[in-house]
């Protein structure tokens, strides 16, 4: 993450906090599908029922106790013999005998033991026979079978071995009486081993003991509950990081002392959005809503350009932006009329050919434009148009004029009438007919005649300029001029795009004022400060 606008490098809780806020909707969409999708998706699945059989494993054997036979098995360890019982249970012919029992003729061992399962409790000698079933009486049927026939199982096991040998005595008896040897001492000693074997294996207990039958069965799948509550987790988790992915990705520039650092040039003011029902009449807030906080932003401009401007000659300037849709053109021409009401003679000279837009403004469509006079085939003072600037009452609206070289917003002469006197002029030069090759006629030699001959007649020139990123007749103005002015919206401006910007600002001769920011709105933190209303009698609300 870049380094914080208090010098400090690093990430804050406050930047983690800002990220949070700027993307609580990619964090708040995944808290609530995930968790919503879980939800519906276990709520559809058919239900899995277990049931669990409890089978004790004994090392206690009554036959090795009464016969004095050490058992080998005594000095094995606790959890080594358990989990060997559980690996023998898990053999096909016990899943067999248990189909077998059930009656279950079109189940294979091999499904059997894919629906079963068997576990060890920690530091306990038992084992839990488990099956999961659609059907909750046969998981209950199917885990007790299953762990009584391992029961049979292993009691086999147990009383094999004794079998085996008592039946290979028996054999080797009959073969010493066939050959008339029935009274030695061979077959006297036979005779007793055959006796002990048949007492070892009356004696012999099973080592498995079924302790606990599935009496009935659990629900173990879906749960809707869980799987929402697992799924709220996963989709925070989840929408967190789609939201540090989207910030990582993301180009934008979040406040103006980032748009500062990269260009090298001074903030001098940030102007807010206009109201919409002016955006959307083409109206001026510093014509109509003179005492409205947009309206003081270009009054804060205003002096900060005064300022920035002390000590230079500088009667003309470029006012550009880096890419269209920055709030160029409706900027310059409230910039025109707050300086023409601070006692300044003014001319608005819009060279924006590519998408000449200052003539919306004034209801300029009708006059003779720039490129006209350029051309010969109309007069400057034909083609300068004064505006009336005096400031109206809330309730004032501008009255038509019978005569003189001046235009409201409605292409009408006007007059408004003022609460104040004022001392400047504002005069508008409107694009005209937009020419073939914009590129090779704002180079033409006419043209910097024309805008030296605006410069010498007036306070300050202000010339509406193209993109400098996407055409290049900035660049040629710039030379025409004095000084340049840079236009950056917030929400279109992007870390690229200043990268370029401070490359092309380098290249101009022109002296670099400084930028001001649209759409201050969208600015992390914008909006202290603002509105405090000191010392202007309308207030700073929105006039209806």
């Amino acid at each position: 993450m870049k380094a914080g606008t208090d010098g400090r490098s690093g990430s804050s809780l406050r930047d983690y906090l800002n990220i949070a806020r700027r993307r609580k909707w990619i964090i708040i969409q995944a808290v609530v599908l995930v968790p919503l999708a879980a939800y519906i998706y276990a709520a559809q699945k058919t239900p899995i029922y277990q049931g669990t059989a409890t089978v004790l494993i004994s090392r206690q054997n009554l036959a090795t106790s009464l016969t004095g036979v050490q058992d080998p098995s005594l000095y094995s360890q606790d959890q080594t013999i358990v989990q060997t019982q559980a690996e023998i249970a898990r053999v096909p012919d016990i899943a067999r005998r248990a189909i077998e029992a059930l009656g279950l003729r079109t189940m294979t061992p091999e499904e059997f033991l894919s629906q079963s399962s068997v576990s060890v409790p920690a530091n306990a000698d038992l084992l839990d026979f488990k099956f999961l079933s659609t059907d909750s009486d046969l998981a209950a049927r199917a885990a007790t079978q299953y762990a009584r026939q391992y029961a049979v199982y292993r009691h086999g096991l147990d009383t094999g071995a004794l079998e085996s040998a008592r039946s290979e005595v028996k054999t080797r008896i009959q073969q010493l009486i066939a050959q008339g040897d029935g009274r030695g001492a061979l077959y006297a000693s036979l005779v007793e081993r055959e006796q002990q074997l048949a007492t070892m294996e009356a004696l012999q207990t099973s080592n498995v003991t079924v302790v606990k039958t599935a009496d009935g069965s659990n629900k173990v799948s879906p749960r809707p509950t869980r799987d929402a509550v697992l799924g709220l987790m996963l989709g925070l988790l989840l929408g967190i990081g789609l939201a540090v992915l989207r910030e990582t990705l993301d180009t934008s520039v979040r406040n103006a002392q980032e748009i500062a650092d990269r260009l090298g040039l001074p903030l001098l003011a940030r102007l807010p959005e206009p109201p919409k029902h002016l955006r959307g009449e083409d109206k001026l807030v510093m014509l109509e809503e003179p005492s409205s906080v947009p309206a003081e932003a270009f009054r804060v401009l205003r002096t900060n350009l005064e300022f920035a401007t002390l000590g230079r000659d500088v009667r003309s300037a470029v006012i550009t932006s880096a890419v269209a849709q920055e709030g160029k053109s409706t900027s310059v021409a409230n910039l025109a009329i707050a300086l023409a009401r601070g006692g300044q003679n003014v001319v608005l000279v819009d060279l924006d050919l590519r998408r000449p837009y200052i003539e919306n403004f004034f209801g300029l469509r009708d006059q003779p434009g720039l490129t006209q006079v350029v051309l010969g085939r109309a007069t400057l003072e034909d083609a300068l148009v004064s505006i009336p600037i005096s400031a109206p009452t809330p309730s004032a609206r501008l009255r038509p004029r019978s005569s003189g070289n001046h235009a409201n917003g409605n292409g009408a002469a006007a007059e408004p009438s003022a609460v104040g006197e004022v001392s400047g002029q504002l005069r508008v030069l409107a694009a005209g007919p937009i020419p073939p090759d914009p590129g090779e006629f704002v180079a033409s030699q006419r043209l910097a005649e024309l805008l030296r001959e605006l410069r010498e007649d007036a306070d300050i020139v202000l010339v509406d300029a193209p993109p400098m990123l996407q055409v290049g007749d900035a660049m040629v103005l710039s030379a025409k001029v004095d000084a340049l002015l840079l236009v950056t919206r917030m929400e279109r401006v992007r870390r690229p795009m200043l990268v370029e910007m401070a490359r092309a600002l380098d290249s101009s001769p022109a002296v670099k004022l400084g930028f001001v920011v649209t759409g201050a709105e969208a600015e992390e933190g914008y909006g202290y400060g603002y509105g405090y209303g000191y010392g202007y009698g309308y207030g700073y609300g929105y006039s209806s």
